[in-house]
């Protein structure tokens, strides 16, 4: 039986990198903020109708 061997004797996992620095809202130009926040609101808006329609709708019994 073979054994299996690392490509780089000594290497190590990258288990513990550090994150990637997440972007300042200030920093990103001045269109993406425009779409997020037009996205942002209309997932929420979404969000609202679907919330809505599900207080509103007729109980199902199944009696």
């Amino acid at each position: 039986m073979r054994r299996q061997t690392s490509p780089q004797p000594g290497a190590q996992l990258d288990l513990f990198h550090p994150f990637p620095k997440t972007p300042q809202w200030t920093h990103l130009p001045q269109e993406v903020r425009q779409e997020t926040v037009r996205l942002l609101a209309q997932l929420l808006r979404q969000h609202r109708r679907g919330l809505f329609t599900v207080v509103h709708e007729p109980e199902v019994r199944d009696e």
